[in-house]
Protein backbone atom coordinates (compact mmCIF):
# COMPACT_ATOMS: atom_id res chain seq x y z
CA UNK A 1 0.00 0.00 0.00
CA UNK A 2 1.41 3.30 -1.25
CA UNK A 3 2.47 5.84 1.83
CA UNK A 4 2.92 9.17 1.53
CA UNK A 5 4.94 11.95 4.28
CA UNK A 6 5.28 15.37 4.45
CA UNK A 7 6.69 17.41 7.41
CA UNK A 8 6.36 21.51 7.37
CA UNK A 9 7.39 23.78 10.18
CA UNK A 10 5.58 26.86 11.28
CA UNK A 11 6.28 29.71 13.71
CA UNK A 12 3.37 29.21 15.58
CA UNK A 13 2.44 27.79 18.99
CA UNK A 14 1.36 23.90 18.76
CA UNK A 15 -2.10 24.72 20.55
CA UNK A 16 -2.70 27.25 17.98
CA UNK A 17 -1.96 25.55 15.08
CA UNK A 18 -4.27 22.15 16.16
CA UNK A 19 -6.94 24.32 17.00
CA UNK A 20 -6.49 26.09 13.77
CA UNK A 21 -6.71 23.10 11.68
CA UNK A 22 -9.24 20.73 13.48
CA UNK A 23 -11.85 23.83 12.64
CA UNK A 24 -13.08 22.38 8.96
CA UNK A 25 -14.18 26.24 7.80
CA UNK A 26 -10.45 27.24 8.23
CA UNK A 27 -9.52 23.79 5.88
CA UNK A 28 -11.77 25.60 3.02
CA UNK A 29 -9.47 28.68 3.86
CA UNK A 30 -6.02 26.83 3.52
CA UNK A 31 -6.96 24.40 0.85
CA UNK A 32 -6.42 25.71 -3.41
CA UNK A 33 -9.41 27.52 -4.98
CA UNK A 34 -9.28 24.68 -7.59
CA UNK A 35 -9.90 22.15 -5.17
CA UNK A 36 -13.01 23.30 -4.48
CA UNK A 37 -13.53 22.42 -1.04
CA UNK A 38 -17.17 22.43 0.48
CA UNK A 39 -17.91 21.30 3.79
CA UNK A 40 -21.48 19.50 3.46
CA UNK A 41 -22.10 18.25 7.05
CA UNK A 42 -18.93 18.80 9.70
CA UNK A 43 -19.46 19.95 13.18
CA UNK A 44 -17.15 23.20 14.48
CA UNK A 45 -14.13 21.37 15.41
CA UNK A 46 -13.20 17.75 14.61
CA UNK A 47 -13.29 15.63 18.22
CA UNK A 48 -12.88 11.72 18.11
CA UNK A 49 -15.66 9.36 16.48
CA UNK A 50 -16.76 12.37 14.45
CA UNK A 51 -17.61 11.77 10.80
CA UNK A 52 -17.88 14.72 8.37
CA UNK A 53 -18.97 15.36 4.23
CA UNK A 54 -17.49 17.47 1.90
CA UNK A 55 -16.75 18.06 -1.48
CA UNK A 56 -13.92 18.48 -3.78
CA UNK A 57 -12.67 19.05 -7.36
CA UNK A 58 -10.53 16.50 -8.06
CA UNK A 59 -8.87 15.18 -11.38
CA UNK A 60 -11.77 17.11 -13.25
CA UNK A 61 -14.56 15.44 -11.15
CA UNK A 62 -16.62 16.58 -8.33
CA UNK A 63 -16.28 13.70 -5.71
CA UNK A 64 -18.18 13.81 -1.93
CA UNK A 65 -16.36 12.19 0.56
CA UNK A 66 -17.10 10.92 4.00
CA UNK A 67 -14.37 10.67 6.50
CA UNK A 68 -14.01 10.04 10.25
CA UNK A 69 -11.97 11.30 12.81
CA UNK A 70 -10.76 7.64 14.14
CA UNK A 71 -8.38 9.43 16.82
CA UNK A 72 -8.23 12.67 18.67
CA UNK A 73 -5.10 13.59 20.94
CA UNK A 74 -5.18 17.30 21.58
CA UNK A 75 -2.77 19.13 20.73
CA UNK A 76 -0.64 16.40 19.24
CA UNK A 77 -2.31 14.12 16.97
CA UNK A 78 -5.97 13.45 15.03
CA UNK A 79 -6.29 10.70 12.75
CA UNK A 80 -8.92 11.37 9.85
CA UNK A 81 -10.26 7.78 7.62
CA UNK A 82 -11.95 7.49 4.53
CA UNK A 83 -15.59 5.88 5.20
CA UNK A 84 -16.83 7.00 1.24
CA UNK A 85 -15.26 7.78 -1.39
CA UNK A 86 -13.38 7.30 -4.97
CA UNK A 87 -10.48 5.05 -3.16
CA UNK A 88 -10.35 2.14 -1.82
CA UNK A 89 -8.19 3.82 1.26
CA UNK A 90 -7.48 6.45 2.79
CA UNK A 91 -6.02 7.27 6.42
CA UNK A 92 -4.37 10.68 7.23
CA UNK A 93 -2.62 10.98 10.53
CA UNK A 94 -1.68 14.15 11.05
CA UNK A 95 0.72 14.81 13.97
CA UNK A 96 1.99 17.80 15.71
CA UNK A 97 5.32 18.49 17.53
CA UNK A 98 6.10 21.58 19.82
CA UNK A 99 9.94 22.52 18.75
CA UNK A 100 9.66 25.50 20.67
CA UNK A 101 7.42 27.69 22.25
CA UNK A 102 6.89 29.37 19.08
CA UNK A 103 7.43 27.00 16.93
CA UNK A 104 5.38 23.67 15.47
CA UNK A 105 6.51 20.56 13.37
CA UNK A 106 3.84 19.58 11.32
CA UNK A 107 3.82 16.08 10.14
CA UNK A 108 1.08 14.85 7.87
CA UNK A 109 1.71 10.75 6.86
CA UNK A 110 -0.90 9.51 4.68
CA UNK A 111 -1.79 5.49 3.74
CA UNK A 112 -3.80 5.30 0.56
CA UNK A 113 -4.76 2.74 -1.91
CA UNK A 114 -5.25 3.58 -5.72
CA UNK A 115 -8.58 3.23 -7.40
CA UNK A 116 -8.35 -0.43 -9.09
CA UNK A 117 -10.43 -0.82 -12.81
CA UNK A 118 -10.82 2.13 -15.81
CA UNK A 119 -10.31 5.16 -12.77
CA UNK A 120 -7.00 3.67 -12.15
CA UNK A 121 -5.50 4.09 -15.35
CA UNK A 122 -5.88 7.54 -15.04
CA UNK A 123 -5.64 7.65 -11.42
CA UNK A 124 -1.98 6.37 -10.43
CA UNK A 125 -0.35 6.60 -7.34
CA UNK A 126 2.34 9.33 -8.71
CA UNK A 127 -0.57 10.99 -9.58
CA UNK A 128 -1.87 11.17 -6.60
CA UNK A 129 1.26 11.70 -4.87
CA UNK A 130 1.80 15.05 -6.89
CA UNK A 131 -2.08 16.16 -6.13
CA UNK A 132 -1.11 15.80 -2.56
CA UNK A 133 2.39 17.50 -2.70
CA UNK A 134 0.85 20.36 -4.81
CA UNK A 135 -2.04 20.78 -2.14
CA UNK A 136 0.27 20.69 0.89
CA UNK A 137 2.89 23.06 -0.56
CA UNK A 138 -0.28 25.58 -1.12
CA UNK A 139 -1.61 24.30 2.93
CA UNK A 140 1.73 25.43 4.09
CA UNK A 141 1.67 29.29 2.06
CA UNK A 142 -1.57 29.54 3.26
CA UNK A 143 -1.07 28.56 7.29
CA UNK A 144 2.27 31.22 7.17
CA UNK A 145 -0.19 33.81 5.89
CA UNK A 146 -3.01 33.14 8.70
CA UNK A 147 -0.99 31.85 11.51
CA UNK A 148 2.53 33.27 11.22
CA UNK A 149 2.11 36.69 9.74
CA UNK A 150 -1.24 37.05 11.71
CA UNK A 151 0.66 35.85 15.06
Amino acid sequence: MPNFSHETVLSAPIDQVFDFLVQPENLSRISPPEAGLRFLDAPDRFSAGVEFQFAVQTFGMVQKITHRITQFASPLQFIEELVKGPLPKWIHTHDFVSVSDNETRIIDHIEFEPPGGIVGIMLTENRIIEHMEDGLFYRHQQLEKFLVKAG
